[in-house]
């Protein structure tokens, strides 16, 4: 696990690009959380902001 991410918990990589639906995803760059798409050349990055529970 690492424990750079909130929580002490590894966040899953992306399954497909937000952008085309294309699996084809690599690293990018240095940062851990960065992707590009092989398909459509974008890259990215997805952040979790909430998981839908309401206090």
């Amino acid at each position: 696990m690492s424990e750079d991410a909130p929580g002490g918990t590894r966040q899953l990589p992306p399954f497909h690009c937000p952008y085309c639906g294309d699996e084809e995803l690599t690293p990018h760059g240095e940062s851990a959380d960065a992707w590009r798409c092989g398909a459509c050349l974008r890259a990215f990055t997805v952040r979790l902001i909430a998981t839908g529970v309401s206090r």
